[in-house]
């Protein structure tokens, strides 16, 4: 399944934060093909990188993306998700929101994977943001692209269903393969599903 839009969005500002996470996403990937392993041997995270005090690589590696496949895969989904939640949650809160789920997704990373392997992508603090919208925005209609037999169709469903079934195939898949970090999304879901009501509660 794959996600076109929101379709219960409605009328509101910009999602200035959301817009500026896409764009400085893009900005690093076009950056680091000037020169791939410099890039990847200083701003991917890894223990070696942890150990050598690059502390920093937990940050920078969510900026990281091996193709242009994986970039878009990841900053569409974010856009059709992090509108709705800057806008409910306010924009500085989401982006530190965002932090916060890409981290916990790299500790969950780091405690299940080889040690030995490089970590880069969005996808992490991405999930973080998708198990959020899950608690906040379950029954918004998703508007989803889904392979039949022969061809693909769309068709609309609430977050609640495609989220869940997002979140256990990732599940599923753990172990399939090492080139997707899904510990990673795991950790960073169910990091965004605990943590987001201290960041929406109203005064």
């Amino acid at each position: 399944m794959f996600p076109l839009y929101d379709q219960s969005r409605k009328k509101r500002k910009l999602p200035v934060m959301t817009m500026a996470l896409v764009v400085f996403n893009v900005f690093f990937f076009v950056a680091s093909f000037c020169d791939p392993e410099f890039f990847f041997k200083t701003f991917a995270f890894s223990f070696d990188n942890l150990f050598n005090g690059r502390l920093y690589t937990v940050f920078t590696s969510m900026f990281l993306h091996k193709d242009l496949l994986h970039l878009l895969g990841n900053v569409w989904f974010l856009w059709v998700f992090g509108e709705n939640l800057e806008a409910r949650i306010g924009s500085w809160k989401f982006l530190l929101f965002y932090f916060l789920c890409g981290t916990a997704a790299v500790l969950a990373y780091a405690l299940t994977e080889d040690q030995n392997t490089l970590l880069i992508g969005a996808s992490g603090a991405i999930a973080g943001i998708m198990g959020a919208y899950l608690v906040l925005f379950p029954r918004n209609k998703i508007r989803t692209v889904v392979p039949l037999i022969f061809f693909w169709a769309t068709i609309s469903v609430s977050a609640f269903v495609f989220l869940i079934a997002w979140f256990l195939i990732q599940i599923l898949s753990l172990g399939v393969s090492d080139m997707v970090a899904y510990s990673s999304h795991i950790g960073g879901f169910l990091f965004g599903m605990l943590a987001i009501k201290s960041f929406s509660k109203k005064r």
